[in-house]
């Protein structure tokens, strides 16, 4: 009982406050809505003062022109006119404060003064504002205006000038006008009763009209008043009473009207509990039935989806398609039907899921399935069968067919994709098998439909491949040196090779740049393009980045204490190994374990790898700088794409590419691409390395372009630990022959 009043009192509460806020909401929206149409008013009283004070002034130099066409055609007794028609005019142009006629040089050949106004004292007015305007153009057709000068007592008087002649020097008629007095007579004819008004000329109070500044900060409308070359700020805001004029009944109105409704909301309120009460107690039961045996049927029913399709696209997962393959293989090979699968792999997506974070890279998955379902046919199958994988089946068998499909998904996956503030670019390899290859199983047609996806890799990004019987022994021999590339990093067949970098002038080794080999049991000997690609698609390529790291930073450790100077050694890195979570964490590892300076390590990395980081990995770029290590890239000329990514990431280091060295001097596109690059390298204030350095030419052309650092055979080989220690210790000239140290 007493819990049953307290909900009725909450509930009578609740209906209570709620129409005390909905009435001063609403009141308040009633009053914003008349302030808006009080300011409206006052902002368009403002805009019709301003069109009559134009107006005015239009006269004033309409009187001006008029005259001044008169004076040209009869001076002498159009000036007798003038002196007659003064005192008209002053009548008619109660704030025209004076007449002159000046001549060439700006002296009074004419002058009357409006009743009251004081004698000019002065006999020529070249130092007046108006002057230097008449002097640049004298016969101008129409009046000029400026502030009076010295041909006023007030300084915020205006004068309106306009030149005429029918001699050999132009003459000038100057009306002065009481600009004080013109603001009074406008805005006494124009202003309602209960506005008031302040004008102002360079933050300075000029005109006032106003008894007080009570709610000039409220309500105030600044609006410029301006003529010619003049300008004035007006301020009209009203009075308390003319403000209390202006609103209407509205508000009190629904004050009321909110307290009425209210009132009858409570009792409403008090009724609804009542019956509320008579249905809880029957409605109870039955509620709490219903709703167990919903949320047991929405389990059931989830579970049940859950099994056979991907949680985060809703598409069939691995257990879906396994069935679909099973039902639908089975048909194709009674009825003797075609049947072909696509397996779709976004590239180097786990790489972007490192770097960007695994919610942008679910939304990735879910934008690409939406834009991979648009583009299939009808009655076409697709599930997700891994985190970048996708499998599509199809009932076509004719090559071309399948190839424009493939094409079509190939395409829908490459525009960019807008996620939060990222611009991120995707592509997709495809393989694509069919079922009469694999005798109609399951298991056959996938891992054919594999194969062909890896040769599609290997074509690099967007490749698309069918499936043929070579392709079996390509992926077994993949998983063979995969094997031998496990045992070669357990067994310490990986070396490290380095290759001096020469200062030229010097004729000295400032650094050495790291290479990797593997030396096969047999004596063997591969570079990395051999196996990079098949480390960076598994788990080897942080072990082999952690054994690189850690043999370098110790080796230069002990290169620099032997020699007793400094040296760099500079480390090629891929876009997998730049967009490891784990990469700034092992470099300052091991940098300090060996008490190395950060300024002796750089990172290298292609000119394609350098513009995909500064597209959508810029924080990578910038914790590698963060961490004080020198950043080069490899770069094969001067683009539009390179200069966009130097401005907003700048390296530390340019590399001329080894094609670009190779050619040059002798070929001419070859040389000019260089040269652009030394050129803007030194622009930038960037070290610039020429690699692959091969012939005496090739040294002198550097040298004479001021490019000091190079590399190649003809400098010093790639060598071992032991040999190019033995290098260090001897006195190094560039003309010294390569093969003894050897």
């Amino acid at each position: 009982m007493i819990r049953g009043r307290w909900l009725l009192l909450r509930k009578l509460l609740l209906i209570a406050v709620t129409g005390i806020v909905l009435t001063l909401l609403a009141a308040q929206v009633v009053l914003h809505s008349e302030n808006k149409a009080i300011a409206a008013r006052l902002s368009e009283d403002t805009r019709q003062l301003e069109e009559q004070f134009r107006q005015v002034l239009l006269t004033y130099a309409f009187a001006t022109e008029w005259t001044a066409r008169s004076l040209a055609r009869e001076p002498e007794q159009q000036l007798q006119t003038l002196a007659d028609e003064a005192n008209a005019l002053f009548l008619y142009y109660p704030s025209l404060q004076r007449i002159l006629v000046l001549n060439h040089r700006f002296e009074p050949v004419f002058s009357r003064a409006a009743k009251g106004q004081p004698v000019l004292g002065a006999t020529e007015f070249s130092d007046t504002p108006i002057a230097s305007k008449l002097a640049q153009q004298p016969l101008r057709p129409h009046a000029q205006s400026a502030l009076a000068g010295s041909l006023a007592e007030a300084p915020e008087d205006i004068v309106l000038a306009a030149g005429y002649s029918n001699t050999d020097e132009p003459n000038f008629l100057t009306l002065v006008v009481d600009i004080h007095r013109l603001f009074d007579d406008l805005i006494r004819s124009e202003i309602t009763e209960g506005y008031q008004v302040e004008i102002s000329m360079d933050s300075q109070a000029i005109y006032r009209f106003a008894g007080t500044d009570e709610l000039r900060a409220e309500w105030a409308v600044e609006r410029p008043l301006k003529f010619a070359s003049n300008e004035w700020q007006l301020h009209l805001w009203p009075t308390r009473e003319r403000l209390d004029a202006m609103y209407s009944a509205s508000v009190l109105l629904v004050l009321f009207g909110g307290v009425l409704l209210s009132l009858g909301g409570l009792f409403l309120g008090w009724r609804s509990h009542l019956l509320q009460q008579r249905l809880d107690a029957r409605q109870q039961l039955v509620k709490h039935a219903t709703q167990q045996l919903r949320h047991m049927h929405d389990t059931e029913d989830r579970l049940l989806f859950l099994s056979d399709h991907d949680a985060l696209t809703e598409l069939p997962n691995r257990n879906g398609l396994l069935r679909y393959l099973e039902q639908q293989l089975a048909e194709a090979q009674q009825q003797s039907s075609p049947l072909a699968i696509m397996v779709i792999s976004i590239d180097s997506f786990r790489e972007l899921n490192h770097a960007l974070g695994h919610l942008i890279g679910d939304e990735i998955i879910k934008r690409i399935a939406l834009r991979i379902q648009k583009v299939l046919p009808v009655g076409a199958f697709i599930a997700r069968t891994s985190t970048e994988s996708f499998v599509v089946v199809t009932s076509s068998a004719d090559d071309s067919t399948n190839l424009a499909l493939a094409e079509s998904i190939r395409h829908s996956v490459t525009p960019q994709l807008f996620i939060e503030q990222h611009e991120i670019y995707c592509s997709a390899s495809i393989g694509i098998a069919y079922a009469s290859d694999a005798d109609y199983e399951t298991d056959s047609i996938l891992y054919n439909a594999d194969s062909a996806l890896y040769s599609a890799r290997q074509q690099g990004y967007f490749g698309i491949e069918f499936y043929h019987s070579e392709q079996q022994l390509e992926l077994k021999q993949r998983r063979q040196r995969l094997q031998a590339l496990r045992l070669a990093l357990e067994s310490e067949q990986l070396e490290l090779y380095y290759q001096p970098v020469v200062q030229l002038r010097q004729s000295s080794i400032v650094g050495v740049e790291v290479l990797l080999r593997w030396r096969t049991p047999n004596g063997e000997l591969f570079e990395p393009r051999a196996f990079l690609e098949l480390m960076e698609q598994t788990g080897l390529i942080f072990s082999i980045t952690d054994f690189i790291f850690k043999t370098a930073c110790q080796q230069l450790a002990l290169w620099q204490k032997e020699q007793q100077r400094s040296l760099t050694i500079s480390i090629n890195l891929s876009l997998r190994q730049l967009t490891m979570p784990e990469l700034p964490e092992l470099l300052t590892h091991y940098r300090k374990r060996a008490q190395l300076s950060a300024e002796s390590i750089q990172l290298e990395f292609d000119e394609s790898v350098y513009l995909q980081l500064c597209r959508s990995h810029k924080v990578t770029v910038e914790q590698l700088k963060q961490l004080g290590m020198r950043v080069c890239v490899n770069v094969t000329g001067v683009s539009n794409s390179l200069l966009e990514a130097i401005r907003y990431c700048p390296p530390h280091v340019l590399k001329i590419a080894p094609e670009l060295i190779a050619e040059m001097p002798n070929q001419a596109v070859p040389t000019e691409l260089v040269e652009s690059i030394i050129r803007l390298a030194h622009n930038l204030r960037l070290q610039v390395i020429a690699v692959a350095v091969e012939e005496q030419q090739q040294v002198d052309f550097l040298l004479q372009r001021n490019c000091v650092l190079a590399q190649g055979h003809y400098l010093a080989p790639a060598l071992p630990v032991d040999k190019l220690t033995a290098l260090l210790q001897q006195p190094f000239t560039v003309q010294q022959q390569r093969p003894s140290v050897l």
